[in-house]
């Protein structure tokens, strides 16, 4: 059920230029270099949750497609959805879930049973999917670096995590990125990205940030 590049996608429904890089608390270029605890392992994912309206998909079921409801999305909140499934897992425990802004619809975090590694997952809304890229690319290549508090704990996100990965439809089959993504601190950061024709499209940008790309 992976949507690819749908040629009917009618480009006048996406949202208005200004409208998708208005700044927002989901994404700030910005290096934070804050102390963190370097012992605990951080997985960040991100997730563009599947919207026929903004996104150049092959439309799916509404209930699977609207970008801006996490319950259903195909992505999230469906039988095989990223919330479901880490849910339903016997290995990770989820420690909360919250409301980040009009951008990331939901936050997730979760804590393995057994070893000290977190997985932070950000249900980016739909409409605001190049934002989402963005973040992907901003965190890989070290220009944006964040932390996060969790039981007095504070640990390392975006480009302090040592996996990033992001899940989704392939938005720069729809748009193009005007920001260059050259690593800044000549880290390697593992990267997992699962989208159509991931690599042909990703590929160029991720040179620059000179990562390990695990798939």
């Amino acid at each position: 059920m992976l949507s690819c590049k749908n040629n009917d996608y009618n480009k006048e429904e996406n949202p208005k230029k200004e409208e998708l890089e208005q700044p927002t608390s989901a994404y700030v270029e910005t290096v934070r270099e804050i102390e963190f605890d370097s012992e605990s392992k951080v997985i960040h994912s991100v997730v563009a949750l599947c919207d026929n309206k903004y996104q150049g998909i092959a439309p799916v079921p509404s209930f699977l497609g609207n970008g801006q409801e996490t319950k259903s999305n195909l992505y999230w909140g469906a039988s095989y959805g990223l919330k479901t499934t880490f849910k339903k897992s016997l290995e990770w425990n989820l420690l909360r879930s919250e409301f980040i802004d009009s951008v990331i619809l939901e936050r997730l975090i979760f804590k393995h049973k057994t070893k000290n590694c977190y997985l932070i997952a950000d249900a980016y809304n739909g409409r605001h999917i190049k934002k989402a890229t963005e973040f992907l690319l901003g965190s890989a290549s070290g220009k944006l670096k964040d932390t996060l508090v969790i039981n007095n704990q504070t640990i390392g996100i975006a480009g302090n995590s040592e996996l990033i990965t992001y899940q989704g439809h392939n938005g720069l089959m729809d748009f193009k990125l005007d920001k260059n993504y050259e690593t800044l601190d000549g880290k390697n950061r593992d990267i997992i990205i699962l989208a159509c024709y991931s690599k042909y499209y990703f590929e160029p940008a991720l040179k620059d940030c000179k990562v390990n790309n695990l798939i």
